[in-house]
């Protein structure tokens, strides 16, 4: 069996095909397999397809459009490597990724699955920005009770993990984000801080083409989150939780003002409050975490004075040491 499965759905595809099937073919680490669904294209993507002559691809043509979530569950089943690599097909990764997550998950097998950093691209493959997530465990934990942290495309997991805790049509949209939840809730996870994928961000993006349906079911699972903490957020605190988060897109700051300082720092208060009673998250790092999005949101509206003595915070050795390396990471974001 081969080390790693490639799971690969296709859905007229055509226009970018081509470079994805490339960049995996030509990976530096060879023994892949690539489970390739074609979920009913009706463009030239299966012509393209059938051009590749090689024996590690396995080719499945859906009689009709299954629509990602049937047809990424589908994959699963046919993959038989030990990890599985998740690819879209409009992306292109770097020769050496496959090489680097295999050695990355062989040397830490407490780790369940491991994402990448990004280049974003746009239609033409111009680079327009990059996305850099946290790495560590105990800041991954933290951050996905607020957004995701992992790049879909750029994951790879072991695959009896995988295949005990599929995709749930519930959360169509954001089906990635439950499953890294769901996933981190079972072992530790991590990403590796290199642009090992080249990320086509274009109009047909699932996240521009459905932002509501998605806004929405990521509340939800935001809320699912928080009631580890025992927490059942107003539409204020929500807000409040979510703005940091808000501010910047792809890399490139926003326009968004924000006037509620003292609300987000007692939000702020209550999830540490919260986590020294329930002891779900590292502590000193719950609240250096929170620390650094208060610097995040002091610096995108130029109050540079309040960075320094937030509400909610103490100045601590070991709460400084991590606050130091995460406003040094998001300086590179």
């Amino acid at each position: 069996m081969p080390k790693v499965s490639i799971l690969m759905p296709v859905y007229n595809a055509e226009q970018y095909l081509s470079q994805a099937l490339d960049s995996i073919v030509s990976q530096s680490f060879e023994d892949w397999e690539l489970i390739l669904i074609n979920d009913g294209s009706t463009d030239r993507s299966e012509s393209i397809i059938m051009d590749y002559d090689d024996e590690r691809i396995f080719y499945i043509k859906n009689p009709v459009n299954l629509k990602l979530i049937k047809t990424l569950n589908k994959g699963i089943d046919y993959c038989g490597g030990q990890y599985i690599a998740r690819m879209d097909a409009d992306d292109i990764c770097h020769p050496d990724r496959l090489k680097r997550q295999v050695e990355f998950l062989d040397s830490h097998p407490q780790v369940l699955m491991c994402g990448t950093a990004a280049t974003v691209i746009d239609n033409s493959g111009k680079k327009t920005g990059n996305i850099h997530n946290l790495t560590s465990d105990d800041y991954l934990q933290i951050n996905l009770m607020f957004s995701p942290s992992f790049i879909h495309p750029s994951m790879m997991i072991r695959t009896e993990v995988l295949k005990q805790n599929k995709y749930d049509e519930a959360y169509k949209h954001v089906e990635d984000y439950d499953l890294w939840c769901r996933i981190a809730k079972l072992g530790k996870v991590a990403n590796i801080d290199d642009e090992l994928l080249r990320y086509r961000w274009h109009d047909s993006n699932v996240s521009v083409l459905n932002s509501e349906v998605q806004r929405e079911l990521k509340d939800e699972l935001i809320k699912r989150e928080l009631s580890r903490l025992d927490l059942i957020p107003t539409e204020l605190e929500l807000y409040c939780h979510k703005v940091t988060f808000q501010l910047y897109a792809l890399g490139n700051k926003l326009d968004v003002p924000v006037d509620r300082f003292e609300d987000i720092a007692n939000w702020f208060t209550k999830l540490i409050r919260q986590n020294e009673i329930k002891h779900i998250y590292i502590q000193s790092a719950l609240v250096a975490f929170l620390w650094s999005r208060w610097a995040v949101l002091c610096i995108s509206q130029k109050k540079y004075g309040k960075v320094l003595f937030p509400p909610f915070a103490k100045y601590n050795p070991a709460i400084l040491s991590r606050l130091i390396k995460l406003i040094f990471f998001l300086r590179k974001k």
